[in-house]
């Protein structure tokens, strides 16, 4: 059994069904901190140790932190799209980023899922079901703290609603914009 998680190929984990494989971080371009999250992550859930809910209070505190700590630096934003534009630019989650709000109130946040850096299925080789996606809570507590918006997510787990869904290449994530910035219009923040 290979053990060297530096070297290609897959490595089996204990107590996981999943199969870390290094060439899928390799493919998106993933950093050392891509795949600490992802790959930490896709182990606490194969173990049992972490629910949806769980990934989600936490990313959005996270996120929360995050937004702390840009502003800390003397950046400020005037809208969702430039925030989301900036904290993609810096962390390269994705290689794309898509904002779009509705007249209905609706905002949605789009990763392009082949180049997501930080999934714990793509590149942390999660192979058990139910969500795990950090960027749900993430992004509504980076973009709360950062006073653009004020968000509830628009799902429902225990009715069976995923909180991201996939479509035309993006994973999306759908909030309720209950107060804020977020104007109709479509733009690429990254």
């Amino acid at each position: 059994m290979n053990q060297n998680p530096f070297k290609a190929g897959g490595v089996r984990r204990g107590g996981g069904t999943g199969m870390w494989d290094v060439n899928r971080a390799l493919r998106v371009g993933a950093n050392v901190y891509h795949v600490y999250i992802a790959c930490m992550l896709a182990r606490f859930r194969e173990l049992g140790m972490l629910k949806f809910g769980v990934i989600k209070g936490a990313t959005e505190a996270t996120g929360r932190c995050v937004a702390q700590y840009v502003a800390a630096h003397g950046l400020s934003f005037s809208s969702v799209e430039e925030a989301l534009k900036h904290l993609n630019t810096t962390y390269v989650f994705s290689d794309e980023v898509r904002v779009r709000a509705s007249e209905d109130g609706v905002l949605e946040v789009m990763f392009h899922k082949d180049s997501c850096r930080i999934c714990p299925r793509n590149v942390g080789g999660l192979e058990l079901p139910g969500p795990a996606c950090p960027n749900v809570g993430f992004v509504k507590g980076y973009l709360e703290e950062l006073g653009l918006a004020k968000l509830k997510e628009s799902f429902d787990v225990e009715k069976g609603e995923l909180p991201v869904r996939q479509r035309e290449g993006y994973c999306v994530i759908r909030y309720q914009v209950l107060e804020g910035a977020a104007k109709p219009k479509e733009a690429v923040a990254a």
